[in-house]
């Protein structure tokens, strides 16, 4: 295809994107809208109003929420990563800020995206919300395990 996004090959090499065909990567890259944020750049903000999640496709992110005066890093992420995904789901409150670490291309998603996306490529919407899944699981299992490490560590009392 001669008129190819730029960052087509990109996907193709990462896990989520490994199943897609080439019309279902240029049919998602064409809803997501895929935006550049430079190093430094806030993609949402702690507190704001959220609909979406991003997928990044190139550069570094850095996930930071502020609780009372502190301010903790929760993530560093980098391509093949989401974040902002409770956000698609719940209409939620952002609960941390995200910013570009580097220079950075995140893909949009939100429901508009999912549904236009089912309607022409069903196939692509189920793989790519079988990948959030996947992904929420896993920083589920990661969350649980530093859980226990944390009640392990405490001092038992009988």
């Amino acid at each position: 295809m001669s008129n190819q996004h730029p960052i087509h090959d990109k996907l193709k090499s990462i896990p989520l994107f490994h199943d897609f065909k080439a019309s279902e990567i240029d049919e998602f890259l064409d809803l997501a809208d895929p935006t550049a944020f430079k190093a430094g750049e806030m993609v949402v903000r702690q507190g704001d109003s959220g609909s979406c999640m991003f997928y990044i496709a190139e550069g570094k992110c850095r996930v930071v929420a502020k609780r009372g005066g502190d301010l903790v890093e929760l993530a560093q992420l980098g391509p093949g990563e989401i974040v902002g995904e409770l956000a698609l789901f719940d209409h939620h409150e952002r609960s941390a800020d995200v910013q570009a670490v580097t220079d950075s291309v995140l893909l949009k998603v939100n429901e508009g995206v999912l549904s236009a996306l089912a309607g022409v490529y069903p196939q692509a919407a189920f793989k790519f919300l079988l990948g959030i899944l996947r992904e929420i699981g896993e920083r589920i299992r990661k969350t649980n395990a530093r859980y226990m490490d944390t009640l392990l560590a405490m001092p038992q009392t009988k």
